[in-house]
């Protein structure tokens, strides 16, 4: 039986390893080029003046620091397991995600702190140098973009990463609208009015972020699993006395493992059953790894297994 399930989960381990490889590729090249932009959009902001710039520098920041958590988080999982870490070190890509939440929420509110504080006192911001910065930030965001897509939905800290650059992005274009803004008629609290909306489109993501990466730290259930549905279904299997015990949780992303305690009849075919059990959760849960530990029960069986 183990056999069996050691064959056919191993094409499924090894598809996951290249998808993975790939997107640390991906990510490693998008690290690249926001960090090129980042120097050239802090210099810009404080050269031109523009608190909207430097938020979108701030913002920038963040996503080189999520793409190079992400980075490294992929690369740490990548490393076999070891006596003392015997699931591999998976989990370092949710820890990433929660990580790059936090810095999320952080610089936002650093940046509505700094937007009220230049509402009572104006600096001058010089529009032109702050339009040209942007638009390269914008360029520089959307090759990101690029190489992030198509994968920001196989993992929680790639999502992280992706919504961090596609939130910069829609910054540039804040920043973009501001410039043109003050240069035509002068108005400088359009500045202040994209730091602010910069700030707050950030905020509800990466809560969202913190609270998926916080349901994954805590070891609570796959939101698309209905445990209750699974419990029903192995009760219903013959030989099966009591199901208890019975634990599912997420690893990574698209990594899920659960294990179950059932009591069985002693007559029973328990390879029979265990087979079973292991086939009911794999379809209803699709996770790559379950435990199964049967206990004899005293009870009668009947049906075609015993």
């Amino acid at each position: 039986m183990n056999g069996h399930r050691n064959e056919t989960s191993l094409p499924r381990a090894e598809h996951a390893q290249g998808a993975r490889s790939e997107q640390r590729q991906r990510i490693g090249a998008a690290l690249l080029v926001t960090a090129v932009v980042l120097v050239l959009e802090v210099v810009g902001g404080l050269l031109s003046g523009s608190l909207a710039l430097l938020a979108d520098a701030g913002h920038m920041f963040t996503d080189v620091a999520a793409l190079l958590l992400a980075y490294s988080a992929m690369t740490l999982a990548e490393r076999r397991p070891t006596q003392r870490y015997t699931f591999g070190l998976h989990r370092a890509e949710i820890l990433a995600a929660f990580i790059n939440a936090q810095l999320l929420l952080f610089i936002s509110a650093y940046i509505l702190y700094e937007a009220f504080a230049r509402f009572r006192s104006p600096t001058e911001i010089h529009p032109e140098l702050m339009f040209v910065v942007a638009v390269i930030g914008l360029a520089a965001n959307l090759v990101a973009i690029r190489f992030l897509h198509g994968h920001q939905h196989d993992s929680l800290n790639i999502r992280a990463a992706y919504l961090e650059v596609l939130t910069d992005a829609l910054g540039s274009v804040a920043v973009i609208v501001a410039a043109v803004v003050i240069a035509l008629w002068g108005w400088l609290w359009a500045d202040l009015a994209a730091s602010v909306g910069i700030a707050l489109f950030i905020v509800p993501r990466a809560v969202s972020i913190l609270r998926q990466a916080g349901h994954v730290l805590l070891e609570g259930a796959p939101r698309h699993v209905d445990l209750g549905a699974v419990r029903r279904d192995l009760a219903d299997l013959t030989g099966v006395v009591e199901i208890h015990d019975f634990h599912c949780w997420t690893l990574t992303s698209g990594m899920d493992s659960a294990s179950v305690h059932v009591r069985v009849t002693a007559e029973c075919d328990r390879l029979a059953v265990r087979r079973e059990i292991e086939r009911v959760i794999l379809e209803s849960v699709g996770v790559g790894h379950v435990t199964v530990q049967l206990e004899e029960s005293s009870e009668e069986c009947f049906g075609p297994t015993c």
